[in-house]
């Protein structure tokens, strides 16, 4: 991206969603996403869209190899993201290549929202406890999506199996954490909120019971 020109749809996009600088040199942009997808990839990408241009996060393992890659939809399309795998057993895990095992670990849904959060990593849509670690230096960060049942569902699960979860308040509106960055609020004041709403067991479950409006 930070070789794009000023003024080119991309880059204005990134700006717009006021991703950090330091990840100008980590995403990227394929006119094509499809031709792409089929260079990098072993599996058969062959019925994603035709000449369609994304813009493209990467995905690296802890040793800096390749594992997978998402592309975000930079117009009007029913696919917003698609995330394709190099080889079919690679995890759709965004950020190995900069976590650190030892320290506390949050999980997001999505990959932009990493950005902005200390040792973070992206699930890219799936399940946030499919993440394997340590549960008490663990918080999983689902989006802010009280009316959605299936979110509901999994933040119940991931609470009867003890993860310390992030329980958004009642009056924060905004749906993601990049959403919150782009309404004007800064990361350590994101990670306040993070940090006064997370909650495990008993007082998680009677949380979410006042959360949910569904």
């Amino acid at each position: 991206i930070g070789s794009l020109p000023k003024d080119h749809f991309v880059r204005i996009y990134y700006e717009g969603r006021k991703i950090p600088g330091s990840f100008m040199d980590k995403v990227f942009f394929a006119e094509d996403f499809k031709k792409w997808a089929q260079s990098v990839c072993q599996i058969d990408y062959s019925n994603l869209g035709k000449n369609e241009p994304r813009m493209v996060i990467p995905f690296f393992n802890e040793n800096g190899k390749l594992i997978a890659a998402q592309g975000r939809a930079l117009g009007q399309n029913e696919l917003r993201y698609i995330t394709v795998k190099v080889h079919e057993n690679n995890p759709k895990i965004y950020g190995l290549d900069r976590w650190k095992s030892d320290k506390h670990t949050y999980i997001v849904e999505g990959p932009i929202d990493s950005m902005f959060v200390p040792n973070c990593l992206a699930v890219a849509g799936g399940d946030l406890a499919s993440y394997k670690g340590e549960k008490k230096n663990t918080t999983l960060i689902f989006d802010n999506e009280p009316r959605n049942k299936e979110i509901i569902k999994r933040m119940y699960d991931v609470i009867e199996k003890d993860y310390n979860i992030v329980i958004w308040p009642n009056e924060l509106q905004l749906k993601d954490v990049n959403d919150m960055i782009v309404s004007g609020m800064s990361k350590a004041k994101v990670q306040t909120i993070i940090s006064t709403n997370t909650f495990s067991k008993l007082e998680a479950l009677t949380k979410l019971s006042y959360y949910k409006k569904c």
